[in-house]
């Protein structure tokens, strides 16, 4: 915790003529001990310099030493900095970033007043804008063309109906086949060889019909894919020129 504590004992410490870690309170020695040795030079001279008012030459130091050792603390110090020295916007930039580090309620309330005292307004968090997969061109999609689904659909119900016919010509034949009077019989043989031509009609309907569906599924792929390449070259050729 005692590094959180450190951006506010900047504010209120005395200047130091030295930027030896030793000449520092215990507590801003901790923190500077903390650091990576390249940090932590830098820490001590923007240290010194904010003491000293001189916050361009301090926002540089932190810049710095948070970009090689990135400890929160030091990312709020500089924000601070920043702030001081009259660059709000950036100011803000960093307050925001700190507000989303790992840091407790009373951390974040201070740079939510610090970030509105600059006059900004707290970030909330969104989600990542989804990823643009590149799946290339369309495909055909045969069962999505309506009208070789509609050939392919009406030759495929006259057909079936062709079936029915030829089940009730069956029928009507040993019906006619069993006949007790020959009336009886040849009205029965007479309606079975309807029912087995109009099945033979349809058959042949909803063949022609399912056939054309079929084929104009095809048609459509082809022209589909010719499309594409006629596409893909001229993308090609436009690159090349």
């Amino acid at each position: 915790m005692y590094r959180f504590l450190f951006a506010a004992l900047l504010l209120a410490s005395p200047a130091y003529a030295d930027d030896d870690p030793n000449a520092l309170d215990a507590r801003t020695q901790q923190m500077a001990s903390s650091l990576h040795p390249e940090a932590r030079a830098h820490f001590v001279t923007g240290y010194r310099a904010f003491n000293a008012k001189d916050y361009k030459t301090s926002s540089a130091e932190f810049e710095i030493a948070y970009k090689i050792d990135p400890e929160v603390p030091l990312l709020f110090t500089w924000a601070q900095s920043e702030r001081l020295g009259g660059n709000c916007p950036h100011a803000v930039d960093l307050y925001q970033k700190y507000l989303y580090s790992d840091i407790n309620k009373a951390q974040a309330d201070f740079a939510r007043h610090w970030i509105d005292v600059c006059g900004g307004v707290v970030a909330t968090k969104t989600a990542p804008a989804p990823i643009a997969v590149d799946t290339g061109p369309p495909r055909y999609v045969w069962y999505t063309d309506k009208p070789p689904d509609a050939l392919a659909l009406g030759g495929a119900i006259v057909l079936a109906i062709g079936v029915g016919f030829f089940i009730d010509a069956h029928t009507t034949d040993n019906a006619a086949r069993a006949a007790t009077y020959l009336d009886d019989h040849e009205r029965l043989r007479d309606d079975a060889i309807h029912q087995r031509n109009l099945g033979i009609g349809a058959t042949i309907a909803g063949s022609l019909l399912a056939g054309a569906g079929i084929g104009l599924y095809f048609y459509h792929a082809h022209q589909h894919e010719a499309a594409i390449t006629a596409d893909a070259k001229g993308v090609a050729f436009s690159m090349h020129f």
